[in-house]
């Protein structure tokens, strides 16, 4: 075979090359650039996922109507701020409604759908609210919270708000009417300035003792006109403490034209023929021209700087009967167009809980809705070092009683009064007009 000319001189230089490499000094060594791998998608890694960050949620909003002024608004406008601090997921806007006006408010709110969420109101007011049917019944909410403890509040006003078989409403703040005395008065008359009556007869002897028709003064103040609910609200204290009933167990008729409520107006209408009382414009007593009168526990607002001395005492009891009072105040309810039951209980539950109330009892002379305050030791302190006239009207809550809860209330009311002030003023006897009131409270209920 014959071999190329350029082949023995090219393996020279190949020669000759490895040895110069091999004399020659070492170098740092460097890598050799790589050449990109090209990775397919399949097998490429997904690129890490970020944190999500999920923006706070927005507070729960609810609107609560009340129509409480002066210092029981400022007082209810703290405790609200401070809900609002203990649950930042909800925000409870107080907005304050005159009572003059809150009826047709709250109507106007039903039939434009603007209702607030949350509502407190005068309990006589709860009834003709609930025949709308916009207030959402609490039956659930109460059997789902062993904390509510329902039977802690006085019978008289939980049993209130349970109308048609549904609970509507929890009481939340209440008030009730004692007698007062003025010791002054006494005192001139000869009477013990410290004694109050505690029977019929007593109150009576009293009354003619201390009047002095000749300088305008009444042994015993009572509200005699105009007619209304003034005169409805006074009597209904009398009946019940002889043992009467005002209406009938289902609310559907009179129940007042009895032996006792006969017993209960003749007592009164004898009374106002001279015998220590006497038809009268209303406000005798604050001029110190009636010895006597039933006022309620918010007298301390109007009467703690009053020119005289004053004594409060339960109010007498005929033989054979107890003392009875008449209560007032608000209960808090939820309407049921709002969207959020669930914040909303959660707020009614902590105004009406045992330490907001013993805490609003306090600060605004509110009578005690819950027994557990009535007891509490440091509530009954507080009334003993702070204003000891108070402790007639909070015992007074275990005989009170309430007005019928139903619509049509008013209606009777004034039905009521307009026959009954005819035997208050002589013009009628006491049987004449209790057959007449019962008519026409019939008729209203129709």
């Amino acid at each position: 075979m014959k071999i190329p000319k350029l082949l023995p001189l090219l393996v020279v230089f190949a020669m000759l090359a490895g040895v110069l490499a091999a004399c020659a000094p070492s170098a740092t060594p460097t890598a050799a650039p790589v050449e990109p791998t090209a990775v397919s998608e399949a097998t490429q890694a997904p690129p890490a996922e970020q944190p999500t960050v999920v923006p706070p949620a927005e507070p729960v909003k609810l609107t609560f109507w009340f129509n409480w002024e002066g210092t029981n608004a400022d007082v209810m406008k703290d405790l609200v701020n401070r809900f609002n601090e203990q649950n930042p997921d909800i925000v409870v806007e107080p907005v304050f409604q005159p009572y003059a006006d809150i009826m047709t408010l709250y109507q106007t709110a039903i039939v434009g759908g603007t209702t607030p969420d949350v509502a407190a109101l005068d309990l006589i007011l709860i009834p003709q609210l609930v025949e709308t049917g916009a207030i959402a019944p609490l039956d659930d909410f109460v059997a789902a919270d062993a904390d509510i403890k329902v039977d802690d509040f006085y019978p008289l006003l939980a049993n209130y708000d349970i109308m048609g078989g549904k609970r509507y409403a929890l009481p939340v703040s209440t008030n009730n009417m004692q007698l007062i005395w003025n010791k002054d008065l006494f005192t001139k008359a000869g009477l013990d300035p410290e004694k109050a009556p505690a029977t019929w007869d007593e109150m009576q002897s009293m009354a003619e003792q201390c009047q002095d028709p000749a300088n305008g003064v009444v042994g015993f103040e009572y509200y005699t006109q105009p007619t209304g609910e003034g005169i409805t609200w006074q009597f209904q204290v009398w009946l019940w403490a002889a043992g009467g009933e005002f209406l009938n167990g289902d609310n559907t008729a009179a129940a007042f034209n009895t032996p006792e409520g006969l017993k209960a107006l003749t007592y009164v209408s004898d009374m106002l023929q001279g015998n220590g009382s006497q038809p009268g414009p209303w406000g005798l007593f604050g001029d110190q021209k009636a010895c006597m009168q039933l006022d309620g526990s918010w007298l301390f607002g109007y009467r703690k700087d009053a020119p005289f001395q004053w004594g409060i005492a339960p109010v007498p009891a005929p033989e054979g009967g107890a003392t009875a009072s008449n209560v007032g105040g608000e209960h808090i309810f939820m309407f049921d167009a709002t969207p959020n039951k669930e914040a909303a209980w959660k707020f009614i539950k902590y105004l009406t809980s045992t330490e907001v109330q013993l805490e609003w009892d306090q600060l605004t002379g509110f009578l005690p809705v819950r027994q557990t305050v009535a007891e509490n030791a440091d509530y009954l302190t507080w009334i003993s070092e702070t204003e000891p006239r108070m402790l007639p009207f909070v015992e007074g809550m275990a005989s009170a009683h309430a007005r019928p809860a139903t619509p049509k209330y008013f209606a009777v009311s004034d039905a009521f009064s307009r026959e009954i002030q005819k035997a208050l003023l002589g013009e009628a006897a006491p049987a004449d007009a209790l057959a007449a009131a019962e008519a026409a409270v019939n008729e209203a209920l129709k």
